[in-house]
């Protein structure tokens, strides 16, 4: 079958992704500036998504989808922030429509972009433009014609004990520290996004506390 892409490969949700896919016997070309060891099922490939011919590399070949899973963690300057998080999607993007067929694109986004809340402004104090360019770039995937999925996760944790249901629902809720799920439940839900998810479609991904959980997840 069609390997699957992942970058941002070496960490956080991006590695439990990997993890995951490996798990289920699933090829994974494992994309990251610093990429982990080989296995059966594991490719790595250096690339930076800041560096066009870079991820350009990574992403020649024939895709089942293409995971966008990179974050920018401490404080960073905005032009950084814009680099990475914004002009590394687009790359990532104009790279992925170069293949004879493109690749459904799988992107990491955050619940509430479009809502004011503190969460926002801790973050945009910490990673100046943060907000704008997660609605930048979910918007420039939205006009790039590729078929796409967006998967808008609220804060995350490394909780592997405590794997709670996940639903997926419209995009309304607001950025609050009061709701979280795992990496590892995120990336069950970014795979089940790719394979079944509705093409063009935009999801808040949460503790399913209603039983709401909807028929593609």
């Amino acid at each position: 079958m069609k390997p699957f892409a992942v970058i941002g490969a070496s960490s956080g949700t991006g590695l439990a992704l990997v993890k995951l896919l490996e798990k289920n016997r699933l090829p994974v070309r494992a994309i990251s500036r610093k990429p982990r060891a080989a296995s059966e099922f594991i490719e790595p490939f250096a690339a930076d998504v800041t560096d066009i011919e870079s991820i350009s590399k990574a992403l020649t070949g024939d895709f089942s989808a293409v995971f966008f899973t990179v974050d920018i963690h401490g404080f960073n300057s905005r032009a950084t922030v814009r680099k990475l998080m914004y002009q590394g999607f687009i790359n990532t993007i104009q790279a992925a429509a170069k293949n004879k067929t493109p690749p459904k694109i799988v992107l990491l986004s955050v619940i509430g972009s479009e809502i004011s809340s503190w969460v926002w402004w801790i973050l945009n104090a910490m990673k100046p433009g943060m907000q704008k360019n997660i609605i930048d770039r979910e918007n420039a995937l939205k006009e790039s014609g590729l078929a796409y999925v967006i998967c808008r996760a609220p804060k995350l944790n490394d909780d592997i004990k405590n794997l709670t249901p996940i639903s997926a629902s419209s995009p309304t809720h607001k950025l609050t520290m009061n709701m979280g799920i795992s990496r590892e439940n995120l990336a069950r839900v970014l795979l089940k996004a790719a394979k079944a998810a509705p093409e063009n479609t935009t999801w808040d991904i949460i503790p399913d506390k209603d039983k709401s959980t909807l028929g593609w997840l």
